[in-house]
């Protein structure tokens, strides 16, 4: 066992200083070239001590992974909970608290591409399991705002899992374009953008009229001519 300090908020403090610093590592190097010593120098502490609370570099990226999902789970709990009942509101609440993940780990996405690479490629299952740990917390948010959107009447009747599992890959797929399109582009405008055209094929009759102007205005000015890539634009309000 690592050996902890003389207090519970000290070792926390000393944990997240190390990962901070493995960030900013991981980001710049590489998960492969970076080494134990690299994010010693960036934290200002010994190498030694990185293995008072790590004991290898792949515990360490785990701890990484973890922190990022930990918070990206926890917010997307809050939005889901904060408007319960009204399943509209808890879908953009949804949205925007992902655009937001999204926008703020932009510098860091090969460290998520990599985390992805790595889960597949080890012999520790934890990485891999950490994923479908993600997945599971957020489709069943998902499942559970689709499943209260069918019973308001707003959408027709769909399997939610399916469509909640969905859902992530295209948030997924998104950020990774947005990156890879070197972010030329308003990452919410094209969230809103996927919001539409989803929403365009579930919706019933009387949702889509209420909303058809909105829609429509989205679908046909789409989002690449957007003029902001990181910040949310007011045409897409």
């Amino acid at each position: 066992m690592p050996r902890r300090p003389q207090s519970e908020a000290a070792w926390a403090a000393k944990r997240q200083q190390i990962i901070t610093a493995a960030i900013g590592e991981f980001a710049r190097r590489g998960f492969h070239a970076t080494k134990m010593e690299h994010i010693a120098d960036a934290a200002g502490i010994g190498k030694g001590t990185i293995y008072e609370y790590f004991a290898t570099k792949d515990e360490l990226f785990l701890a990484v992974y973890d922190y990022w999902m930990d918070t990206y789970e926890a917010a997307m709990q809050r939005a889901a909970d904060e408007h319960r009942g009204d399943p509209l509101a808890t879908a953009d609440a949804l949205i925007e608290t992902a655009i937001a993940f999204y926008q703020e780990h932009a510098a860091y996405a090969p460290i998520l591409l990599e985390f992805w690479a790595h889960a597949l490629r080890s012999d520790d299952p934890h990485f891999l399991e950490r994923i479908q740990q993600m997945k599971q917390t957020l489709g069943a948010i998902g499942a559970r705002v689709a499943s209260e959107l069918i019973a308001s009447g707003a959408f027709r009747k769909v399997d939610t899992a399916s469509f909640a599992q969905l859902e992530l890959g295209i948030s997924d797929g998104i950020f990774l374009h947005w990156v890879l399109d070197g972010q030329r582009y308003n990452l919410h405008d094209a969230y809103r953008f996927r919001q539409a055209v989803i929403g365009a094929g579930l919706m019933r009759p009387m949702l889509r009229r209420m909303l058809e102007s909105k829609i429509t205005k989205r679908l046909t000015s789409g989002f690449l001519n957007s003029n902001a890539p990181g910040a949310r634009s007011k045409r897409s309000r």
